[in-house]
């Protein structure tokens, strides 16, 4: 049962990559795994169940290659936003299977609301980051909660403007030009890291422990390209 789920799994990432949600029958996952409908059936309610389960995956494998604090703790909270950051826009910009089936028609077909549940951080993991960046003085004192729902809104809008371009590699470079704009503006200290230089020793600060959570940082958004006729 394991395999025969494995099987479909893998087959439907494949033609949903390939084809998209729309374009995809659930005919076309059993045929080309060489299963029938009704082993697709007794592991998936509809196709949209099969979508989820997938769309998980494939958004899973993109968190797993976040930085995290637990595993790095010489590096600064800073630097680790701007590193996590540019992991999301390297997926939406190089792996096909996340842009089509995360950022393409995850929205649309789990709706709006339930995938920015999934992918908008989550918002209270940046808050304890953002806290973490203030205390360790790469950024100035102040309130971070809205910066952290602000950051998150415009990081979902920076992974649809690079899934949605003609050219993702072009739209991830401007991307990351506008986000150093942006970032420039929140009061980070001149000495504050750059993923680019690497793990920075962060101030020593007797009596207050690193948190061990996933920092699941998001990027700033631009004016929307699409893709001819999507």
């Amino acid at each position: 049962m394991r395999d025969t789920r494995r099987a479909l799994l893998d087959t439907a990432r494949e033609l949903f990559a390939e084809k998209g949600f729309g374009g995809t029958r659930t005919e076309d996952v059993v045929q080309r795994a060489g299963l029938t409908r009704g082993a697709l059936y007794h592991h998936f309610r509809d196709k949209e169940d099969l979508f989820r389960a997938v769309h998980d995956e494939v958004g899973d494998e993109v968190v797993q290659l976040l930085r995290r604090r637990a595993s790095e703790p010489l590096v600064g909270a800073w630097a680790l936003f701007r590193a996590n950051s540019e992991i999301y826009l390297e997926a939406a910009s190089t792996n096909p299977a996340y842009r089509q089936i995360c950022l393409i028609d995850g929205p649309a077909v789990l709706g709006w609301r339930s995938w920015s549940e999934r992918n908008d951080g989550p918002t209270q993991h940046m808050i304890r980051y953002l806290n973490d960046a203030v205390a360790e003085g790469a950024l100035d004192p102040q309130p971070v909660e809205p910066l952290a729902h602000l950051l998150a809104a415009l990081g979902a809008g920076s992974a649809m403007y690079v899934a949605h371009a003609d050219d993702p590699v072009v739209a991830r470079r401007q991307i990351s030009e506008y986000n150093e704009r942006f970032l420039s503006t929140l009061g980070v200290r001149e000495d504050a890291a750059d993923p680019a230089d690497g793990p920075r020793q962060p101030p020593d600060r007797p009596g207050r422990e690193r948190p061990a959570h996933t920092l699941a940082a998001q990027t700033i958004t631009a004016p929307t390209t699409t893709r001819k006729g999507n």
